[in-house]
């Protein structure tokens, strides 16, 4: 038996941190994390090393508060990899893999491409690790989200170039793809959101206006210039904004548009090739 199964059952019986609310899933990971999956024949008076113990009940009572499970162990996978995470970057969803696969998918193993609005990397660094012809550029507004992306790009070991930018106003050359995952909270629905996420994770990265469209505004009307001959733009949008989206692109002049569905079958990414 792994040691964290016995830690569980230790603490279920013994320490009143957390009630039947606490979930299991949870409390596994936070084991694991403080224990680091050793087993117990290594480390057979786990239940006397106080140091251990202490930063166990540390990690369930920020969890308790609502904060987030990967703030608390710093990692958060997405696609084939582990991300370092922190206060200043959105968790990566597995919902924006649909990003990743469908530039992936592109017949070219040649392309420039650029993440904007970046966040913790994990767009740009999982494409540049399964593409390592294409020459990939990333950007953000944050320093702090920056210094995240900055860190996972040099743990994996990938070329890309970051830009300090807000959306297009610091780029100053063209791309075959545009890549980005854009706030559209509108604020009526952020105040609706979990606690953990209003509490946790930067605001700025969320919200988008009274409707959750200001950043796609900005980024439709600007896109086509930063595009190569025969580039695309692939967005994450909303589950429920394909209506409004298509009409910011038939008001900008673009007819030809694609929607594509998430594994739960919701609208998930908008794709538009220059000049559509």
């Amino acid at each position: 038996m792994m040691l964290h199964e016995k830690i569980i059952k230790y603490f279920k019986e013994n320490i009143k941190l957390f009630n039947n609310s606490f979930e299991r899933r949870d409390l596994d990971i936070l084991i694991r994390y403080v224990f680091d999956n050793r087993t117990y024949s290594e480390i057979e008076n786990i239940y006397k090393d106080i140091y251990f113990i202490n930063v166990l009940k540390f990690a369930i009572r920020r969890r308790l508060s609502q904060e987030p499970i990967s703030q608390i162990i710093s990692s958060r996978r997405f696609w084939h990899s582990k991300f370092y995470v922190d206060k200043n970057v959105l968790d990566p969803r597995p919902e924006t893999e649909l990003l990743v696969k469908k530039v992936l998918e592109l017949p070219s193993s040649n392309l420039s491409l650029i993440d904007l609005g970046t966040g913790s990397g994990c767009i740009a660094i999982s494409i540049a690790k399964e593409k390592p012809n294409f020459e990939v550029f990333a950007s953000d507004i944050s320093d702090g989200a920056l210094k995240v992306a900055k860190r996972n790009s040099e743990l994996y070991q990938t070329s890309i170039t970051f830009i300090k930018s807000d959306w297009f106003s610091k780029i100053d050359r063209k791309f075959d793809v545009i890549v980005a995952n854009p706030p559209y909270i509108s604020e009526t629905e952020y105040n609706d959101l979990p606690l953990c996420i209003r509490r946790f994770e930067p605001k700025i990265a969320l919200i988008a206006g009274s409707n959750g469209l200001d950043c796609f505004k900005k980024i439709i009307k600007q896109f086509n210039k930063y595009l190569k001959p025969k580039g695309m733009l692939f967005l994450e949008i909303g589950s429920t904004q394909k209506q409004n989206i298509k009409k910011l692109f038939h008001y900008n002049g673009y007819k030809k548009i694609e929607f594509l569905n998430d594994l739960s079958g919701k609208y998930r990414v908008v794709c538009v090739k220059k000049d559509a």
